[in-house]
């Protein structure tokens, strides 16, 4: 009974407060109400070009006296991670300088006063305008290598000075700017080349800028007696076969560096785009790297092998093997074909070398050419098939006399749909029809009296509509570049120009390449 008494007693006590009339005295202030509208569900920008403009609709519940008391923050975010803060006005002005990318940007208000803040998103969409389009390289107007972009993302507009802005060191005498045509996100394995004798990098595919970090040497094991960091990239295959951005081949890739060293790779052997040991010497003597010609012949449609130029030697050698073979072999040359391999024995050198489209002879991933000349100065030109182990002889051409100025081309370009080699000296532009005994030559006047900097086959974006590009230089105008469609008439060669393919203000263009993919 008695422990019954104390615990209710307890019970009691515990009850007693909650009956008790609170009379305590309390000031209740009305807080700063702050309602944000007036932003889109979503705002799409591209980078480095456009300036994000937003201007919110903010009312408040108070009248403010004082704007030190409101804080602005417009703060860029990807899922729960806050990445940066783009103004801290009311008012956003924001020149886009963010990876393109998809974000979430929220506008958050804060009373300093009581410490309460309200806050309004929206989604952000970057893109960029180097996914699609024509890339140049050349020479810009402070005799710096640089990169200029035709881009064809969605209307088509010339983006100026890519190389001067990239964050890289002043770059001269430029070779190319090529994408390798990897689809993949990884960076391991899809990259923008930007390669000139000075130096050669890799960008960011995004914001095409770039760091000396990223260079061949970072991507390449050796275990020979070369210096990496010597190494410069000057030729890259395979190209971009189509619109699309596909390549003759998924996988095999080959770098040339402009010491005449051939380093290949198998991405799926690799994991990714990384390189081993030159393959540019022979099964007999191991040790003995053989310089390399300036040139890579595979077939555009279906790189199984590339074969290259000795220049110790004077011959055609050849790779096959990607990701397996450590050495070239020498293809065999049989009596009756219409030229050897071994140029030496017919005492003729290396002057150009092309893959073009061109199917004669059953060639249904496209011929390659090679310009020769021998000790008297007389031109040749081979069509062969560089497809698979046994690389294949199509045809040989003697270049006649009547083919002007040939012997001192700056420039060569063969056409593949016709038996037409485009040649240009200075400012004057020649074609010669090869066909054997039908041989023609025509001077072309269409390019006018400014200096031909480049000729170049449509081999990548449409090569069956036989387009050819043609980029001219001049101090005023700067560089043009100008699309022409080559005539059919089998009789004659004619160019017409293609209305709205012409672009100036341009850099002085070297070479040029398709970009399809990020």
């Amino acid at each position: 009974m008695k422990k019954f008494i104390i615990i209710a007693s307890i019970i009691l006590a515990g009850f007693l407060p909650a009956c008790y009339k609170d009379t305590g005295n309390y000031d209740y202030k009305e807080i700063n109400e702050i309602t944000i509208s007036g932003l889109a569900n979503t705002y799409s920008v591209i980078y480095g070009i456009d300036v994000l403009h937003i201007e919110p609709n903010i009312k408040m519940s108070q009248e403010i006296k004082d704007p030190s008391r409101l804080s602005y923050y417009w703060i860029l975010g990807k899922g729960t991670t806050r990445l940066d803060t783009l103004g801290t006005a009311p008012v956003l002005d924001y020149a886009v300088d963010i990876t393109p990318d998809a974000y979430v940007l929220t506008l958050r208000i804060v009373d300093n006063e009581t410490g309460v803040s309200w806050k309004a998103a929206a989604n952000l969409s970057v893109g960029t305008l180097y996914g699609t389009g024509i890339m140049l390289m050349g020479t810009g107007e402070n005799g710096f290598a640089d990169v200029d972009m035709i881009s064809m993302v969605s209307d088509t507009q010339v983006v100026r000075g890519i190389l001067a802005n990239s964050g890289l060191p002043a770059l001269q005498d430029p070779f190319t700017i090529v994408h390798n045509g990897d689809k993949s996100t990884n960076n391991n394995y899809g990259r923008v080349w930007a390669m000139t004798r000075s130096g050669s990098y890799y960008l960011d595919r995004k914001t095409m800028k770039g760091t000396t970090d990223n260079k061949f040497a970072t991507i390449v094991a050796i275990n020979e007696a070369l210096d990496k960091e010597a190494l410069t990239p000057m030729l890259y295959a395979p190209q971009m076969r189509d619109r699309a951005g596909n390549t003759s081949n998924a996988n095999a890739r080959a770098m040339m560096t402009s010491d005449g060293n051939i380093f290949t790779s198998h991405t799926f052997l690799t994991g990714g785009d990384f390189y081993t040991n030159a393959i540019n010497r022979l099964d007999g003597n191991y040790d003995h790297l053989v310089p390399a010609a300036p040139y890579l012949w595979y077939s555009i449609g279906n790189m199984s092998a590339a074969m290259w130029y000795d220049t110790e030697n004077n011959r055609f050698l050849n790779y096959a093997t990607f990701g397996f073979g450590l050495v070239s072999t020498i293809p065999s040359d049989v009596a009756g074909e219409p030229f050897p391999w071994d140029q030496a024995a017919v005492g003729r050198t290396l002057v150009y070398g092309e893959n073009t489209r061109n199917t004669d002879g059953g060639s249904t991933n496209g011929n390659s050419f090679a310009i020769m000349k021998d000790g008297a100065g007389n031109h040749y030109i081979y069509k062969f098939y560089a497809s698979g182990a046994t690389p294949l002889k199509r045809d040989m051409y003697t270049v006649l006399p009547i083919a002007t100025n040939f012997a001192n081309a700056d420039f060569y370009a063969f056409s593949s749909r016709r038996t037409v080699v485009f040649y240009a000296v200075g400012n004057t532009l020649y074609a010669y029809d090869y066909n054997r005994g039908f041989e023609k030559s025509y001077t072309l006047p269409e390019t006018g009296g400014d200096e031909i900097t480049m000729l170049k086959f449509d081999t990548q974006i449409d090569h069956t509509t036989n387009a050819l590009y043609i980029a001219t230089y001049n101090p005023s105008t700067k560089g043009r570049l100008r699309r022409f469609m080559v005539g059919t008439d089998p009789n004659t060669v004619t160019i017409t120009r293609v209305d709205r393919a012409d672009w100036d203000g341009l850099i002085k263009i070297k070479d040029m390449n398709w970009r399809a993919v990020n």
